[in-house]
């Protein structure tokens, strides 16, 4: 005789309609940031550690020094940040903080130079991670002018036929 397994049922100290999903959160990040980083590091290594193997009087240490101050702000600044979602939180990771915002306190997501949540209380937190397209912003910028002129139009012909 076998027993159920207990990892179907549910669990039975939370109520109704609050199981959490089983997925993990998805993960939004700048493909290009992250190849640049890896690049920038790659480079800093080998520079660095030729300078350190190679180098004659200063040079080592000046090459170790360097190594040690370019290669965390690289990676804070280019690998580091990320924005992760799933169904009850945006946890935003950027080179310096951590901000976790439930998606019950997120007012409005937007787009302008940099990609932005506001929430309730208006403050704002910038999206490093996600990198705004300088052609998708024209282009949605040429849409809202469209219907902009579209609905002047339409405002002018219902004062005349009015």
């Amino acid at each position: 005789m076998t027993t159920p397994d207990p990892s179907r049922e549910p669990e039975p100290t939370k109520p109704a309609g609050t199981a959490t999903t089983p997925y993990k959160d998805r993960v939004y990040r700048s493909p290009a940031g992250v190849v640049g980083g890896v690049l920038v590091l790659a480079i800093v290594a080998w520079l660095g550690i030729d300078a350190v193997v190679v180098g004659e009087g200063r040079t080592p240490w000046l090459a170790l020094a360097t190594m040690l101050f370019l290669v965390p702000v690289v990676f804070a600044y280019t690998l580091r940040p990320a924005v992760f979602v799933n169904d009850d939180r945006l946890r935003i990771r950027n080179p310096l903080r951590l901000i976790v915002l439930p998606w019950g306190q997120v007012a409005s997501l937007r787009s302008g130079f940099s990609n932005e949540v506001v929430d309730e209380s208006g403050t704002k937190y910038q999206l490093w991670a996600l990198p705004v397209s300088l052609r998708a912003r024209s282009k949605a910028a040429r849409q809202d002018a469209r219907a902009a002129r579209a609905a002047a139009r339409a405002d002018a012909r219902g004062g005349q036929g009015g």
